[in-house]
């Protein structure tokens, strides 16, 4: 027997763990159909406030702790005292901490730039065999809320994957209150291996929740999360069983690329595509490279099982969930890694929903900010900390500050021919560094994607990033009176695409 097999082959002997988990054992199914199980309240209760209980310096449920609030406040006190003794003082402080962090950001992206062409070792194409015997159990969770019209074709979907159907252990997680979308699934011939759990409203209502529901009942040695919205690659369950079978016994996750089928929908379609194909093909790469931990995407990664129980699933309190898992993940040891075959998703298509979207995305990063600078070492070394603050630090510190350095910048230009340059040299060489090297990452994204280059596009994002304070401002907000609020994002907009979408198949 092969190494190969040998891994297959004991994988496939641990599917069986999950049988006599409790939440198992008592579970209220329907009479009429033998898939749907209401989830027990008292399940539901563990898989909400689990983390929280245990371990609550790694939940958001806290949200800043003592130490947090007076550190918060001396410096909120000092800067005041600063401004009323010498503002001017002040203020040449400020910009000296902003050219830092401009400088900061411009070298590290040139080294992700640097990373992306350095020349890659190539890996095998070879893979597991197909025997049905040996081939481990997977389990897929897809959370879902009121996503009716988009479920017939995520199961379509998930039909097309090139993995033994009787290999895989579906789990639809419904909330309790969503009838539209459990009528559409009772219509719906699902498979044998699928079953829909009903999530009842205890705690918050996020979809972390839902998975950690779904993770209790688990049979598989792996676990992936779908949302609604999502096309797979057929391959792609085969690339993640080959990725764990070729690396050591602490690879934790690895992350399938994700893109958008409705792409050229329109400009800010086109821009959010940009977004992704340069983070998800060029930074998360670059990163895995560098050995350093990164935020999770919120679908398509896929898990060891007992990774994942081991750091206690997905905090229900933070509203990126994802992002936070990554690090905690790093903390406890763990590592991840990237594989080809993508993911297509729905970008968001207008603008509205867009900044609803945005914002809970910047509420979660502050959230995992919060929680993760709770003292020690994010990540558990120095490597995960820098890349913390590089990538999710930076993210919040761009959201919040795009809006206001470009209205800053226009004010400055309308202003030269009256009072004079506004501006050192030393600003603009920065400023026209930073963009240049921002849209050399969107092209290189383009180029490992093999998508169309349109220059104009590319140019036209800086009108794209200020969108982001908008959010941040909204996130901020949403922080003081709703921080575990789950900004629901709609999707169906683009159907037609997400049916003639003929590059599934295709490798990025």
């Amino acid at each position: 027997m092969t190494n190969e097999e040998n891994f297959l082959v004991t994988h496939s002997a641990n599917n069986s763990e999950s049988g006599t988990r409790p939440a198992q054992a008592g579970a209220n199914r329907e009479q009429k159909s033998p898939y749907i199980i209401r989830a027990r309240e008292s399940e539901t209760f563990h898989g909400a406030f689990e983390l929280a209980r245990e371990k609550p310096l790694y939940s958001a449920s806290l949200g800043l702790i003592p130490a947090q609030r007076i550190v918060l406040a001396a410096l909120l006190g000092a800067i005041i005292i600063a401004a009323i003794i010498d503002i001017s003082v002040l203020m040449q402080i400020g910009r000296i901490l902003l050219l830092s962090v401009f400088i900061f950001a411009i070298c590290f992206r040139i080294l992700l730039l640097a990373i992306h062409f350095w020349p890659k070792q190539q890996s095998s194409d070879d893979e597991p065999s197909l025997n049905p015997d040996i081939w481990p159990i997977y389990t897929l969770l897809l959370p879902m809320y009121r996503e009716a019209k988009m479920l017939p074709q995520l199961a379509e979907a998930i039909s097309r994957l090139k993995y033994p159907q009787d290999r895989l252990d579906i789990k639809l997680l419904l909330e309790a209150d969503d009838e539209e979308t459990l009528a559409v699934a009772r219509k719906l011939k699902l498979g044998k291996n699928w079953q829909i759990i009903i999530v009842p409203d205890i705690g918050p209502r996020t979809k972390p929740k839902a998975l950690n529901i779904g993770l209790a009942r688990a049979k598989g040695s792996f676990v992936t999360i779908y949302d609604a919205e999502d096309r797979p690659h057929p391959d792609q369950l085969r690339a993640a069983v080959k990725a764990f079978d070729t690396a050591d016994n602490k690879l934790a996750c690895v992350q399938a690329p994700l893109g958008y089928y409705n792409a050229a929908h329109n400009w800010l379609t086109r821009q959010f595509s940009l977004e992704y194909n340069a983070h998800f093909n060029v930074i998360l790469p670059a990163l895995v490279r560098l050995g350093i931990a990164f935020p999770l995407g919120g679908t398509s990664n896929h898990f060891r099982r007992k990774a994942l129980i081991e750091t206690r699933g997905w905090d229900p309190f933070n509203v990126t969930e994802d992002a936070d898992l990554g690090f905690r993940l790093a903390q406890n040891g763990w590592h991840a890694a990237m594989i080809e075959p993508p993911t297509l998703e729905e970008a968001t298509a207008h603008v509205l929903p867009w900044i609803g979207q945005r914002s809970r995305w910047i509420k979660g990063f502050v959230q995992t900010l919060m929680v993760h600078l709770r003292g020690g070492m994010p990540g558990g070394c120095l490597t995960h900390a820098f890349g913390f603050i590089a990538v999710l630090g930076m993210a919040v510190f761009s959201a919040f500050s795009h809006g206001f350095l470009l209205l800053a910048t226009l004010i400055c230009f309308a202003c030269w021919p009256i009072i004079g340059p506004m501006l050192s040299t030393t600003d603009i060489v920065l400023a026209i560094t930073g963009v240049s090297i921002t849209w050399a990452l969107l092209l290189a994204g383009q180029l490992a994607t093999r998508n169309d280059l349109n220059p104009v596009i590319i140019i036209s994002s800086v009108f794209y990033w200020p969108l982001q304070t908008i959010a941040a401002l909204r996130a901020a907000r949403e922080l003081l009176n709703k921080p575990f609020h789950w900004e629901k994002t709609e999707h169906g907009h683009s159907i037609f695409a997400a049916i003639k979408a003929k590059s599934l198949d295709r490798r990025p």
